[in-house]
């Protein structure tokens, strides 16, 4: 009897569910890696859209736009919370690189300093500069993220 055919059998065997392995090891990554971006792109919409939302919500409340119950700063304040802004902030420390972490955490800074500004009585006139500082952040925030998801060229200026 020849070893020839059960070698040449067992090594077919050992090749096939080697490179099967392989391949499975291979897509296995791919998925979670796929799974990762997809929750930091999650988590970079949440976080952009809850500046955006506390911003125009603060922007209503500079133009008189609130509760006669509150005073400015308070309706100044419920705002900015009820945005979730400081929740989304949370997430992107949990799941972003530290370029994305930082830049989020400038543009939640001086989007809380205009919060201030608004709270305690400031037209536009007045918190201008403090706005401008504001999407100056945002553009760096928008311009991060779109790094770390892979995104070619920086975000066109787009004002608030």
């Amino acid at each position: 009897m020849s070893w020839i055919p059960v070698l040449a059998t067992a090594l077919g065997a050992v090749i096939g569910l080697g490179s099967g392995l392989l391949i499975d090891q291979a897509r296995s990554s791919r998925d979670t890696t796929q799974r990762w971006l997809m929750a930091r792109r999650d988590a970079y919409v949440a976080c952009l859209s809850s500046l955006h939302d506390a911003n125009e919500a603060m922007r209503a409340v500079s133009l008189g736009q609130y509760s006669p119950d509150l005073t400015r700063a308070a309706a100044a304040r419920a705002a900015f919370q009820a945005a979730g802004v400081t929740q989304a902030r949370e997430q992107i420390i949990l799941l972003a690189p530290e370029t994305v972490i930082i830049a989020a955490d400038e543009a939640f800074r001086s989007l809380r300093t205009l919060r201030d500004h608004i709270g305690q009585g400031e037209g536009l006139a007045e918190y201008e500069p403090v706005l401008d500082e504001y999407a100056r952040h945002l553009q760096a925030l928008r311009d991060a993220v779109r790094h770390d998801l892979g995104v070619k060229g920086s975000t066109p200026p787009i004002p608030l």
